[in-house]
């Protein structure tokens, strides 16, 4: 007997020892690489990647040296050695990374040091606060990304390795990869998703494989007990081969039901606003999401005391490389000192008046204002000012929530003074005439042909302002169904062709083209000035109300001496810009140039009205009421969580039932597992060092278990440990009954809180040191 044991735990013994650091390592390293894989595609190819191997891989090769060195060394000197070495030796990673960004000598961290790397992590933060993705590579974003990379190695080495919980690193690794995807909102990924499939399988695999390594048969051996050898959860074959089926559909089914759900989860494309209730502004022009909404709800709501709503901006994107256009990042000063005042050129007119705004329906880093800002009131919070472009960025604050008024001055030049200033011949930096090498043709070509023979800068863009909206169509649909829903230049000459898109296609074919010929150029993103209701202020003054989609972008041309001019392309959407003949002089008089009815001035120069604002979705008074709440995102929503939770118990239930065949069958090994399992899910004791004739005993003894049944596992259990191999198998008889038996009677003797828990949050499943800790 005792020779047939030490060949059963022999071979688990150098396997052991011998693969121990390698494996995890290797675990580890695929892990993070899995994990930080996503970053791609929020993230411009630099030097971030850099620092991620880096950081991570001395992490890794720190926590396989460690290993190695202590591997005969005692478990509580062993054990925290590793997170405790991974820490100190990321850290001197680290601060050579950070040295390199920065030009410094640095090699160990100091005061110094951390003071750069906290300065440079706040400054990563704004710039993802503020940016779109794919963000820039810049220093402060690789050292975050750096020091985000060893932290997370660092933790899947502890999870994996030292506390054996294959699953909460597979969650970590799900989560860390996901976030990404959601932000960019390009559906999911095949490749990343059967790349995370195959990390679940190796994860829970060797999971298993060495749960039954020689940590247990050499303690029996040492102890001299034949009976706990026989413990059939510690052979060093059983569990593998009883928990390779789990593994395998454990792994399948989350990434089937990441893959089936997540695309239907209602993500907005202006950021992570998930739901019908709340949009998160972000300085983007992908809003076809939130525009195709079934049922907009308010965004905001509005007093003007001029009584005309103006459009409200939210950022400024000056940068176009070709494929995206990217949010500007200029200098702030704390809002209170406001943002300078207006200077008008000698003659020009001016027009001040104030603006109430109350947001409703948003949240995030930027206050919806309109143009031109000179002082904001009431705000909750601490916010920025950005004077360059007049617009609020949040130092440490949200928009949600939040009621405040802003002082506007505009310029108002009359038509004459517009005609005789120049945009094509302005001192503005060239980044704002700056045009991608590989932008098609038909842009540049289109634009000449459109202004002809126009005389000057103004009666250019009013030509292409005029060529847009009588030639084009509005449509949501049309660039989602013919492939061209973006913004790159191919899809800018997708629209010319079509000559069908929505309000981000109408703003950047404008901008391009008046690039095209000369004039500094750029996009604003925020809202159309909204729709009258029938409410009142206390003094009387008409509440307008801003919706999810009125959600906007036009263009703006810089002229020199009046400054940022806006213009109005998209077809049936706001009002288009044109100035009076002679719209007189002043700084506080009546100063509105003719244009069509009634008209008033914009707060960026522009003339509109109102009445004209064609808003999808409005009733026919021209108000615009929140509607309920879309019923399809919510039940997707829910669906997919009561999916994910309701994973772990379809695990345990064919586990279970394969096991019960097994048993049907004689199969001592599988009845055994079960039990231990269903003492680990109840929350009762499992101890690893105790044999099967103790447990039984104890059984009885604590939890009123049948006697009877007991002895016939226990019996069943030490013929199959100890019988001759070509044993008679008719001796082998169905243990599903004695086996129910137990399992009824130990659910009987726990609380509903457990029986219920072991139901959705089967215990067994988790790793095998926690569930050591949790049975001590």
């Amino acid at each position: 007997m005792s020779a047939d044991l030490s060949a059963y735990a022999g071979p688990s013994r150098p396997h052991h020892r011998e693969g121990g650091p390698v494996a995890a390592a290797l675990l580890t390293a695929l892990g993070l690489i899995v994990a930080v894989w996503p970053l791609g595609a929020v993230i411009q190819p630099g030097h971030w990647s850099t620092g991620v191997g880096a950081t991570g891989g001395t992490v890794v090769v720190a926590g396989f040296a460690v290993r190695l060195f202590t591997r005969r060394s005692p478990a509580w000197l062993a054990i925290p050695a590793v997170p405790v070495v991974q820490l100190a030796v990321g850290a001197v990673a680290l601060t050579m990374f950070a040295a390199r960004q920065l030009d410094r000598g640095w090699v160990l961290p100091t005061p110094e040091v951390w003071h750069a790397v906290d300065m440079l992590l706040s400054t990563a933060v704004q710039e993802i606060r503020r940016g779109v993705a794919p963000l820039a590579d810049s220093p402060a974003l690789a050292v975050a990304v750096a020091g985000a990379a060893g932290l997370i190695a660092v933790v899947l080495d502890l999870v994996l390795v030292a506390l054996r919980v294959p699953l909460v690193a597979a969650v970590l690794i799900t989560a860390l990869g996901v976030a990404p995807m959601a932000v960019v909102h390009e559906g999911t990924n095949p490749v990343w998703f059967i790349a995370l499939a195959i990390v679940y399988l190796v994860f829970l695999h060797v999971r298993f494989a060495r749960a039954g390594s020689a940590r247990t048969a050499g303690a029996a051996l040492r102890a001299g007990d034949p009976a706990y050898a026989a413990e059939p959860a510690d052979r060093g074959d059983a569990p593998l081969r009883a928990r390779r089926l789990p593994a395998v559909v454990i792994g399948t089914l989350s990434v089937l039901a990441a893959l089936i759900v997540s695309p239907l989860l209602p993500l907005s494309a202006a950021g992570l606003g998930i739901g019908g209730g709340s949009t998160t502004l972000n300085a983007t022009l992908n809003l076809g999401q939130d525009l195709r909404r079934p049922t907009p709800v308010t965004a905001l709501t509005l007093i003007s005391q001029d009584g005309t709503p103006p459009y409200l901006r939210i950022a400024t994107l000056t940068r176009f490389d070709g494929s995206t256009w990217r949010p500007d990042q200029p200098a702030t000063v704390p809002l209170s000192q406001g943002f300078g005042d207006v200077t008008a050129p000698e003659g020009v007119g001016t027009h001040k008046t104030k603006v109430t705004v109350r947001t409703a329906g948003i949240s995030g880093s930027w206050l919806p204002v309109p143009y031109q800002a000179t002082a904001v009131r009431g705000e909750n919070g601490s916010w920025n000012a950005a004077a360059d472009n007049r617009t609020v960025i949040a130092a440490n604050a949200d928009a949600a929530d939040q009621n405040y008024t802003i002082d506007t001055t505009t310029l108002i030049p009359t038509l004459d003074q517009i005609r005789a200033a120049t945009a094509s011949g302005s001192d503005a930096p060239a980044e704002l005439r700056a045009l991608p090498a590989d932008m098609p043709a038909i842009i540049a070509q289109s634009a000449r042909e459109v202004v002809g023979g126009a005389g000057d800068d103004y009666d250019r863009l009013v030509a292409l302002q005029t060529w847009f909206r009588a030639g084009f169509r509005y449509s949501l649909q049309t660039p989602v169904a013919d492939g061209f829903d973006g913004t790159n230049v191919d899809a800018v000459a997708r629209f010319l062709t079509v000559r069908e898109g929505y309000c981000v296609h109408f703003a950047g074919a404008f901008a391009l083209m008046a690039r095209s010929l000369g004039m500094p150029a750029r996009i604003v993103v925020g809202y159309l000035p909204g729709t009258a209701t029938d409410r009142r202020s206390d003094d009387g003054r008409v509440v307008y109300e801003v919706s999810t989609d009125q959600l906007h972008s036009w263009p703006e041309v810089y002229f020199s001496g009046i400054g940022w001019v806006p213009f109005e392309p998209t077809a049936t959407r706001g009002v288009p810009t044109a100035f009076a003949e002679n719209s007189g002089t002043g700084s506080g008089g009546d100063t509105t140039p003719s244009l069509g009815a009634t008209p008033r001035p914009t707060s960026s120069g522009a003339a509109q009205d109102p009445k004209n604002i064609d808003v999808p979705g409005s009733s026919a008074s021209g108000t615009s009421s929140p509607g309920p709440l879309p019923a399809a995102p919510v039940l997707w929503t829910i669906l997919g969580v009561v999916v994910v939770l309701l994973v772990p118990a379809l695990i345990r239930r064919l586990q279970t039932a394969r096991r019960r065949a097994a048993a049907g069958r004689g199969d001592a090994v599988a009845a055994w597992t079960e039990l231990r399992a269903t003492l680990q899910d109840l929350g009762l004791p499992a101890p690893a060092a105790e044999s099967p004739r103790a447990r039984g005993a104890r059984l009885v003894r604590d939890r009123g278990a049948d006697a009877a049944a007991i002895q016939a596992l226990v019996r069943a259990i030490e013929r199959a440990s100890y019988a001759r191999e070509g044993a008679d198998p008719a001796a082998a008889t169905d243990l599903r009954p004695p086996l129910d038996a137990i399992r009824a009677q130990l659910r009987e003797h726990v609380s509903r809180r457990d029986r219920v828990a072991a139901v959705f949050a089967p215990r067994s499943l988790l790793g095998a040191r926690l569930l050591a800790a949790s049975a001590s």
